[in-house]
């Protein structure tokens, strides 16, 4: 992670249990009213807070990294997918064969629901 107002760089780590459970309870609530579409949480993530300064949004390191190297499974659990463009997201449909046209939240949302499957594959139909 980095902060934009100082630029410091940090490490962040997940409890992967406890995330998932928390992505699957918002997708059950949202489910209904999604209609395929990523709701704006997941359009315009909360970044964490700097460890340094203590002021808001630390982005993810996403500028300058090639997106065959993102951490997906990072940006999933800190629902932080929201951050990519859509040409990392449509790279990220693309090698996992999945439809990958139309509007960012469209392919967003395919996103999540792609890899939420790949983690727990019994759970959801995309």
């Amino acid at each position: 992670m980095e902060c934009k107002k100082c630029n410091n760089k940090f490490d962040m780590t997940f409890d992967l249990e406890s995330k998932l459970h928390e992505l699957w309870r918002a997708i059950e609530l949202e489910k209904d009213s999604m209609h395929d579409r990523a709701p704006n949480i997941w359009m315009h993530p909360v970044l964490p807070q700097c460890q340094l300064c203590r002021e808001g949004n630390a982005q993810p390191l996403l500028e300058g990294t090639k997106k065959r190297d993102i951490n997906w499974l990072f940006l999933l659990l800190g629902q932080m997918l929201g951050c990519c463009t859509l040409k990392q997201l449509k790279y990220f449909l693309k090698h996992n064969n999945i439809h990958r046209t139309g509007a960012k939240d469209r392919t967003l949302y395919s996103t999540y629901m792609a890899l939420y499957k790949q983690l727990v594959p019994e759970s959801i139909n995309p």
